[in-house]
């Protein structure tokens, strides 16, 4: 053990210079240490004065070449000038029985650096799991996983965030293979027709010695299936269509995603509210019942109304439009929903969760070409009847629901004029998380998103963000990165992102691994 860490060692603390922090110390190492001070190398400090145990620290900056001593001898060949290497150490913490804590000290000059194993560094931080996500940057043989099985992680829920070419999307697919192959059901919202190909191997040039890296080969999903709104088409050979039912919305819900008008409405409640007064005698009534209602996908299901005997209750009632009921307005609002073609579709079945969650199975919802209006309807159907069938079914395997694009489904902009539709999301994501309910949103725009929404992520997977909007949101909720992770955010490259969850004592920047099955337009 002795020999071990005699090879590990880098140097000592050097003296404090004018410009010390409480945070920082200098490392002076030989210039044979080389090759392991890189920056993000972790390292233990062993406190010369006995009291403390050592500390934890961060290579930050360098490493810095010094040359010190005596000149040249004229007419000698020979150089008495040694050579150095200066870097910076951030200190994490005091290690107290393994474990890092918070600190209110700094080692001492003298103190000797010992560059950390990965398995050390792996126990200090909280690495271990079973989802792997890649390695620790600049630390090749150092993976980073997460706990499927901590209900700490992914169902407190997980955000990825980047901009376009950042990584994000491979992330994105990386947790879904991760999640999958550890026995979650995974449903993706997909805006943009990119996910339709997982049950394929990816084709990326190079990929094989990649993922061979981390002891993986390109392979499709082998439980794999995609869905498609009604009157939309998806290039998928075997994709399903499923048609959406007006009636399976909260009424708030829908004049949110409609964005009615006020007076609209008025007009709305009143004329829900006769349709399900009309059809109370062969309806239940209660929450269970209910629920059950929601979940039948048949088209046999028994419901209050249609889009049609809504839009047709409206059309009766327009004479009587006034300043406080606009049945005229609401009316339109309801043709553009029946011009699209998406809703209550006879002799089609509704959006099934039952179908979808079953352990290890992913399901796409290719909605990449539905209008905004169709795909925010699509997420709210999933949201509510992926919580209906957890709240009704113990036996439903942990689920992730995974929305692409979360800034258009709802936004800070508008969240002042959606608070229903905020609503039924806390509700999904804080009730959800006891029964192993999880949602992934990614967003290439968190500047847009509403501040409660990063309060329901507690993992965060930032990648290269260059917009100040966008990464102050994320500075202002995410309070357990240091400003210098967060000055290296603009500048992080392709894969690269920092990564914040409770399962680890520490931010840290991750290189996230390639996926190994096909996404689409990735060349």
């Amino acid at each position: 053990m002795v020999g071990e860490e005699q090879g590990r060692a880098l140097g000592q603390v050097a003296w404090d210079g004018p410009r010390a922090t409480s945070e920082r110390v200098l490392l002076r190492a030989t210039i044979l240490a080389r090759k392991m001070v890189e920056r993000d190398r972790y390292v233990r400090i062993q406190d010369e004065d006995g009291v403390r145990s050592g500390f934890l620290a961060r290579v930050i900056t360098g490493p810095f070449f010094h040359r010190a001593g005596t000149a040249t001898v004229a007419g000698t060949s020979g150089d008495s000038l040694q050579t150095f290497l200066l870097a910076e150490l951030e200190i994490q913490g005091e290690l107290v029985d393994g474990r890092p804590r918070d600190t209110n000290s700094r080692p001492a000059p003298g103190s000797p650096v010992f560059a950390l194993s990965a398995d050390e560094v792996t126990r200090l931080h909280g690495f271990q799991g079973d989802m792997l996500l890649g390695n620790l940057s600049g630390e090749d043989d150092l993976w980073v996983s997460l706990q499927s099985k901590n209900k700490g992680i992914l169902p407190r829920n997980l955000g990825i965030f980047g901009t376009v070419g950042s990584g994000k999307s491979n992330t994105a697919q990386v947790v879904i293979e991760e999640a999958a192959r550890n026995g979650w059901a995974v449903i993706v919202v997909d805006v943009e027709g990119e996910y339709t190909d997982l049950d394929l191997p990816s084709d990326e040039e190079e990929l094989t010695r990649r993922l061979a890296r981390f002891g993986l080969q390109p392979a499709g999903l082998t439980n794999f299936r995609v869905f498609f709104p009604a009157s939309c088409t998806s290039d998928k050979v075997g994709a399903e269509p499923f048609s959406l039912r007006l009636a399976d919305f909260d009424t708030s819900v829908i004049g949110e995603l409609l964005q009615v008008s006020a007076p609209e409405r008025n007009a709305l409640l009143d004329c829900v509210e006769h349709l399900q007064q009309k059809a109370r005698s062969r309806l239940v009534t209660s929450e269970p019942e209910s629920f059950e209602t929601l979940l039948d996908a048949s088209p046999q299901a028994k419901l209050p109304f249609t889009l049609r005997s809504l839009r047709d209750r409206a059309c009766e009632r327009s004479p009587r439009s006034s300043e406080f009921l606009d049945y005229s307005g609401l009316s339109s609002k309801l043709a553009w929903l029946v011009h699209s073609g998406a809703f209550d579709q006879a002799n089609m079945n509704s959006l099934d969760p039952v179908r979808m969650m079953a352990p290890g199975r992913v399901s796409v919802l290719d909605v990449s070409v539905a209008n905004d209006v169709v795909k925010n309807m699509v997420t709210a159907d999933l949201l509510r009847k992926a919580f209906a069938l957890k709240m009704t079914r113990a036996d439903t395997p942990p689920t992730l629901l995974v929305i692409e694009e979360a800034h258009s489904f709802i936004s800070r902009e508008r969240a002042q004029t959606m608070q229903a539709t905020m609503h039924m999301l806390r509700s999904v994501t804080r009730r959800g998380r006891k029964r192993w309910l999880a949602m992934a949103f990614v967003s290439q725009q968190p500047g847009h998103l509403p501040p409660e929404l990063f309060e329901l992520c507690n993992t965060r997977i930032v990648h290269a963000l260059r917009s100040s909007h966008n990464l102050e949101a994320l500075m202002a909720t995410t309070g357990d990165v240091s400003r210098d992770l967060w000055s290296r955010c603009p500048l992080l490259g392709q894969g690269q992102a920092v990564l914040s969850s409770p399962q680890l004592n520490r931010s840290v920047v991750l290189s996230v691994r390639p996926a190994a099955c096909r996404r689409r337009f990735t060349h």
